[in-house]
């Protein structure tokens, strides 16, 4: 697809290595994402991404990575910003660069929920109340409840649907069973459109759109 560049107006722009000649650059516009030259227009987008993880070994700060990911129906591409340590045995956490990077990511992730997340949450919505089945972040949501497929398959129906838990690498769907609620479905937290999913299932959920 060509750059979503030209006269349109630019929202905001990140480059994984600020200064250097080649790197990878992200440009949101109010036509849409253009990632590396990769461009997907607003209404076209049918799945969005962001992540921002601390890296740890033993106890030890690593670097964070900061991903921001779009996608259409045919192809996706993904963007990554990363920050580190400093000083010559690399131990000193460079809280600079991790807070310019985090602001500017928070920023970017801000338009991509307000300029595609709000839509994907009520087309999903809209569909399974229409009576239809609604895919997003690998599981399949329908008049019955949510379901995951695969060797380990899970489901949920609406009725037990108890919330989310999100921890590290996975976003735990929970199932009421009596007054405890329990993670019956796990969801990786770089999965497409998870982070749009818990709106999703609490609209969903009987009362939750009210």
């Amino acid at each position: 697809m060509e750059r979503l560049l030209g006269v349109t107006q630019v929202l905001l722009e990140l480059l994984a290595k600020p200064g250097k000649a080649r790197t990878a650059r992200l440009t949101i516009t109010d036509e849409g994402v253009d990632v590396n030259g990769d461009g997907f227009r607003w209404g076209e987008i049918t799945r969005i991404q962001y992540r921002a993880i601390d890296q740890h070994v033993n106890g030890a700060y690593m670097h964070t990575s900061f991903t921001l990911g779009v996608g259409d129906a045919r192809h996706a591409a993904t963007f990554m910003m990363f920050s580190g340590t400093t000083g010559a045995l690399k131990t000193k956490v460079d809280h600079a660069t991790r807070t310019a990077f985090h602001e500017r990511w928070a920023r970017a992730a801000d338009l991509l929920e307000h300029r595609a997340g709000v839509r994907l949450a009520a087309d999903a919505v809209a569909a399974v109340h229409g009576g239809a089945v609604a895919e997003m972040a690998g599981l399949r949501l329908d008049g019955a409840g949510v379901h995951k497929g695969g060797l380990f398959r899970r489901s949920i129906a609406w009725a037990e649907y108890a919330g989310v838990r999100r921890e590290s690498m996975y976003l735990h769907l929970l199932a009421r069973r009596g007054d405890k609620a329990k993670s019956r479905i796990q969801v990786h937290n770089g999965a497409w459109n998870v982070t749009v999913l818990p709106r999703v299932l609490a609209a969903l959920t009987p009362g939750g759109g009210k």
